[in-house]
């Protein structure tokens, strides 16, 4: 009998410390996942005759993003990317059957025309932008594949605006193909591009903004992918240029902690979203697809609270996560 009350009892208190801790981890996480509410005083504070530099700012979210600052009142230097597109990409990967110089001159032909349609583009968004709001809208080209020129963005933030307050790095060259299913030479320079736009030219643009953000307490955003976390099969190279971008930046956002800088950065993990301008990354159902609306009023809030990470949309990127973790 005394053998069976003390087991009894350590079952018991067993069951009791699993019970805290259970009950003290889901605190944590609610306390951890529940949106913080920023009113629109808030938003005012934080965003009104700032400096926002935003690139790739012509279309999707990056577009929808440039009218939510503009209603708050900021002032933005909106750039759009010259340079190859995805469809252009993929014309040239697919049809291999091109000879190089058939492939040097439709590329010439064709970026001009990416390049003027583009410029289009942001013409209407700034001019929209200026009708929301916005004091001044600067707009610029740029092709992030020259990665050396970076510091070009962040001289004419501030020489046109007046310093500089937020970055929001959100270019992006989408690389589609397969590398052994496919069974076509891997195009070197393509790799090359994709690498130089999507990780390099991000970590130019930040390190030579980070002396102007320091003077002004600013803040970085760093528009990632679910593929930096859980990466899929014929977006290799995509994939991996998003998981050295995390890479970079998780580690660039522990050395600021460690110094007690005054700037912050967040890190956005983006799913799919229903941006309209280009092919779909993954075959998903229409109510797991993330809107570009809803996404860039998303990072606006990232923008005032500073969090280390922002995910959206949430339930696509966390099913990803564990169907990956549970292979």
């Amino acid at each position: 009998f005394q053998h069976y009350y003390i087991t009894n009892n350590l079952r018991n208190m067993e069951s009791k410390v699993v019970f805290v801790l259970i009950l003290a981890l889901s605190v944590g996480l609610y306390w951890k996942l529940s949106p913080v509410s920023v009113s629109d005083s808030q938003y005012k504070s934080a965003l009104k005759d700032k400096v926002v530099l935003l690139c790739h700012a012509s279309s999707g979210v990056g577009e929808q993003l440039a009218y939510e600052l503009a209603r708050h009142g900021a002032k933005l230097l909106l750039v759009t990317r010259t340079g190859r597109s995805e469809s252009l990409s993929n014309k040239l990967t697919l049809h291999h059957s091109y000879t190089d110089s058939d492939k040097a001159n439709e590329s010439a032909v064709a970026q001009l025309q990416i390049s003027a349609q583009t410029f289009t583009l942001l013409q209407a968004v700034r001019d929209q932008a200026l009708k929301l709001g916005s004091p001044q809208v600067e707009i610029l080209s740029f092709d992030f594949g020259e990665v050396k020129s970076g510091h070009t963005l962040v001289d004419r933030a501030v020489e046109s605006l007046g310093g500089l307050d937020f970055l929001i790095l959100n270019q992006e060259e989408i690389a589609r193909g397969y590398l052994v299913k496919g069974g076509r030479p891997i195009d070197h320079n393509f790799v090359q591009r994709t690498f130089s736009v999507n990780l390099l030219s991000s970590i130019e643009i930040s390190l030579k903004a980070m002396p102007h953000l320091e003077k002004s307490k600013g803040h970085i955003f760093v528009a990632s992918s679910a593929l930096g976390e859980v990466p899929k099969s014929g977006l290799s190279v995509l994939s991996a240029t998003k998981h050295a971008l995390n890479g970079f930046f998780y580690s660039l956002q522990q050395e600021l902690k460690e110094k007690k800088s005054a700037v912050t950065l967040t890190v956005g993990a983006l799913g799919e979203i229903a941006a309209g301008d280009r092919m779909p990354l993954f075959t998903l159902p229409d109510w797991m697809v993330g809107e570009k609306e809803e996404c860039a009023a998303g990072i606006l809030h990232s923008l005032v609270i500073r969090p280390t990470t922002f995910t959206y949309p949430s339930l696509h990127l966390n099913a990803a996560r564990l169907a990956w973790f549970l292979g």
